[in-house]
């Protein structure tokens, strides 16, 4: 698990914090205090997952916002595939759960300024968390078929670093196709990669929904049968806030 420090991209700025220290709690401090700007990203140095988070400073409302959720997805996917076997499988499930061969890897996180000038928020904060090896405190990894990692799916030798180099290059990308294109392509590219016989986290909502499909701004188009109701993705990922994982 040897590594070394990522080198980021001209337009992102890297600080690490020390394993067992959240990112995207600092990265939301840093934000809150102003200490931390846009393109700042804040990286975890814990060798068994990748865990960054990037500040931003949106110049579009608030519900649009919310778009990253699905630029983060396809940034990490378009990565990911440039490293592992053509074999393996990079899926997504609503509202913001990463898949490697069907079994959840990771996922992102994404928290908007209370505070905003215009109707744009002063800052947001896009945190991504990917498992690369078993935890050692799970007593039978790779039985729970739920979820793997990047070591049970054969892609042990990729190191955090050349993840985190790729994706953060990538993420890049997908946000300089989103500001000049905006939401289509990034819609098109996640819905490539949606699972496509599960796509829905199986605890979102009141039950027995439907994914039908993400409208123009990435809300959630779910169906109980009867009708289809439009959830936006940063009211249902609230119970999915990558900082509350600190005690787990």
């Amino acid at each position: 698990m040897n590594d070394t420090h990522p080198s980021f991209p001209p337009l992102l700025n890297g600080h690490a914090v020390v394993d067992g220290e959240n990112p995207f709690s600092s990265a939301i401090s840093g934000a809150r205090a102003g200490e931390l700007s846009a393109g700042n990203l804040v990286w975890s140095q814990d060798p068994k997952r990748l865990r960054f988070a990037v500040v931003l400073e949106p110049e579009v409302n608030r519900a649009r916002c919310a778009e990253m959720v699905y630029v983060a997805m396809v940034a990490f996917g378009d990565a990911a595939g440039a490293l592992i076997p053509p074999e393996v499988a990079i899926t997504y499930q609503w509202p913001n759960v990463i898949q490697m061969n069907d079994g959840q890897i990771g996922r992102v996180g994404l928290i908007i300024s209370d505070g905003e000038s215009a109707g744009i928020p002063d800052w947001m904060v896009l945190g991504v968390e990917i498992q690369l090896f078993p935890d050692m405190s799970d007593m039978n990894p790779g039985e729970n078929y739920h979820h793997t990692t990047f070591w049970d799916e054969g892609c042990g030798e990729i190191t955090q670093t050349q993840l985190l180099e790729s994706v953060s290059r990538h993420l890049v990308n997908v946000v300089h196709t989103w500001s000049e294109d905006g939401f289509r392509p990034i819609h098109a590219q996640w819905s490539g990669r949606q699972n496509k016989q599960h796509p829905l986290v199986s605890d979102v909502g009141p039950g027995n929904l439907n994914f039908v499909g993400l409208d123009e701004i990435g809300n959630g188009l779910l169906s109980n049968g009867n009708q289809t109701n439009s959830y936006a993705v940063i009211d249902v990922m609230k119970d999915w806030e990558l900082q509350q994982d600190d005690a787990q």
